[in-house]
């Protein structure tokens, strides 16, 4: 199983909440862009690639980034409950 997410934040902005979404797992960066984490069932490799920044106006423009997560090892469950606890670790509100 293989997901991605597109982020309206920075990259340090992502290094900064990265923890809270892996909840304590053992995890490294092997670069500046990519980061393994160690489950108890197998590894998540997560990719992080800088998006041209959305502009909403003259004054308004939001950096983006695309993460891919590649999973090796467990079940489709085990990825999703993986992928469900990430995206409420960057869920933001709106309105």
């Amino acid at each position: 199983m293989a997901v991605e997410r597109v982020a309206s934040l920075g990259l340090g902005e992502f290094r900064r909440h990265l923890p809270y979404a892996l909840r304590g797992l053992a995890h490294h960066w092997a670069d500046e862009r990519s980061v393994i984490a160690v489950t108890q069932w197998g590894k998540v490799s997560l990719v992080v690639e800088e998006l041209e920044a959305l502009t909403l106006s003259g004054a308004l423009s939001l950096p983006r980034l695309r993460i891919a997560m590649a999973f090796e090892g467990g079940s489709e469950a085990q990825h999703a409950a993986f992928v469900a606890v990430y995206d409420r670790a960057f869920q933001r509100g709106g309105g």
